[in-house]
């Protein structure tokens, strides 16, 4: 798209990231391709549209065993990350994760698009993640009932009692409300939400931790401007970081109780890279739920020398295998 010549102005510049005009457009660098990829024959995915209306689309992965292996794999629902504004399941990054946790943790892996900001602002995601949530209770109630829709991957591979909620930064941010949101829900039928898998996610607030003061002159992955800048983007217009959205601790009402700490959560674990700016609050928000459920409830699983995204970014590398190794056992233990 280009505005040269014309009356539009550049409201925000996100360097490498996007550019936000007074029209509302929005401009990404390097936005990927939603064309399909041809199937392999050993790593299996396909696109699908979880949500008619808007248009929305995930990509499903079977692990390469699937079709010879008889016993029914657990279900992750995955939330990439980006800032809540950039990404798709598309995107080569992300694609190469789902396909690396599909074969070594051996589970369906269901990869979620949601409406990016700033065009779409917070909650908009968390909504996009509850239609994803429903479209796969749809999924197993129509084959527990032998009914028409039904999936042939999760027809013959999926065992539905064995969904996890997982995401990675702004898509950790969304998996932990989803996991609020899905505490309070009577699904009915065979579906049952055992557990979060959040790795290294996205939070924040107005005041300054002791990890995101640090001053890190090693070209950290991430750094505090940049969070800053994409929670201004993120968070509904007039609202500071102390928002309930951004902050996990921030003081809730009585209208706002089905994304409160207080309900219920499935059983927790959780990855945090030892050198992330993030990782007070992170450590903060689990200490929250020890006092709250009980240490058995959540596991916490540091690696000191990585930075935020080491998973994604760094998947062939030991520290990313070892956390496929953490949640394979996490699955296995809660299942």
């Amino acid at each position: 798209m280009s505005h040269s010549g014309s009356s539009v102005s550049v409201v925000e510049e996100l360097e490498g990231v996007l550019t936000l005009y007074s029209d509302g457009s929005v401009v990404r660098v390097d936005e990927p391709s939603l064309d399909s990829p041809p199937l392999s024959d050993e790593k299996l995915y396909k696109d699908i549209v979880f949500d008619n209306s808007l248009g929305l689309r995930a990509r499903l992965y079977l692990p390469p065993h699937a079709a010879t292996n008889t016993t029914r794999l657990p279900v992750i629902l995955y939330f990439h990350g980006g800032g809540f504004c950039r990404n798709t399941p598309q995107s080569p990054i992300f694609h190469r994760f789902c396909l690396e946790w599909a074969a070594h943790v051996g589970a369906i892996i269901v990869s979620v698009d949601y409406r990016l900001t700033p065009e779409h602002r917070l909650p908009a995601a968390y909504h996009d993640s509850i239609s994803a949530l429903q479209w796969l209770h749809s999924q197993s109630m129509a084959i527990s009932r032998g009914g028409g829709g039904r999936d042939p991957w999760f027809d013959s591979h999926a065992d539905f009692s064995k969904v996890f909620l997982m995401g990675d930064s702004a898509g950790g941010n969304i998996a932990h409300r989803l996991g609020m949101w899905t505490s309070g829900q009577d699904w009915g039928g065979d579906m049952r939400v055992k557990g979060l898998i959040l790795l290294y996610p996205y939070f924040g607030g107005e005041a300054r931790t002791a990890s995101e003061s640090e001053d890190r002159q090693d070209n950290p992955t991430f750094i505090l401007k940049a969070s800053d800048d994409l929670w201004r983007l993120a968070l509904p217009v007039g609202s500071n970081r102390d928002h309930y959205f951004c902050n996990p601790l921030a003081p809730i009402s009585e209208s706002q109780e089905a994304w409160s700490l207080a309900r219920s959560l499935p059983r927790t674990v959780m990855v945090i890279g030892g050198r992330d700016i993030l990782r007070d609050r992170q450590l903060e928000y689990c200490e929250i739920l020890k006092k709250r459920y009980g240490k058995q409830f959540i596991e916490i699983v540091v690696f000191e020398e990585e930075d935020h995204s080491f998973a994604v970014h760094k998947i062939e590398e030991q520290s990313s295998k070892k956390v496929m190794e953490y949640a394979s056992k996490f699955i296995k233990s809660v299942g």
